[in-house]
C-alpha cells in the first residue's frame, strides 16, 4: 500500500511523541544497516533469516538481563535492531513480489490467546 507524503505525516502527526521517538530510532537504526549492508540478503529466505537472528540477539541479551546481571541497555539495542530489521524486511524482502496490501485494523481476526 502505498501512501503519498501527505497521508504519511498526516498519520505520524497522530501518533503520541513517545511512539514517534522509537519510529525515529528505527529507521535511523535502518539507515545504519543500509549503510553497512547495501542488500538484505540474496534472497527472501535469508532476508527472513536475518530477521530472527536479530530476535535472537535478543533473547540472548533478555536472559543475560534476568539471570547474569546484563546491562538493560544492551537489551534495548536489541530490540532496536530486532524493530529495524523487520522494518528493513517488510521494505526490501521481496522487491519481486508485489506490495502487500496491509487488512484494515477492523477486519483483522483476533486469535485466542
Amino acid at each position: 500500500m502505498k501512501m503519498p507524503d501527505e497521508m504519511c505525516n498526516a498519520m505520524f502527526a497522530k501518533l503520541p511523541l513517545e511512539d514517534k521517538r522509537w519510529l525515529i530510532l528505527f529507521a535511523d537504526e535502518v539507515k545504519c544497516a543500509r549503510e553497512k549492508h547495501p542488500t538484505m540478503g540474496k534472497d527472501i529466505v535469508h532476508a527472513a533469516a536475518i530477521v530472527c537472528e536479530e530476535a535472537g540477539e535478543l533473547v540472548r541479551a533478555a536472559l543475560q538481563v534476568e539471570y547474569e546481571n546484563g546491562r538493560y541497555y544492551d537489551m534495548h539495542a536489541e530490540a532496536i535492531q530486532v524493530g529495524a530489521m523487520a522494518l528493513r524486511f517488510c521494505i526490501e524482502g521481496a522487491p519481486e513480489l508485489p506490495f502487500p496490501t496491509p487488512p484494515k485494523a477492523k477486519n483483522r481476526v483476533k486469535t485466542p490467546r
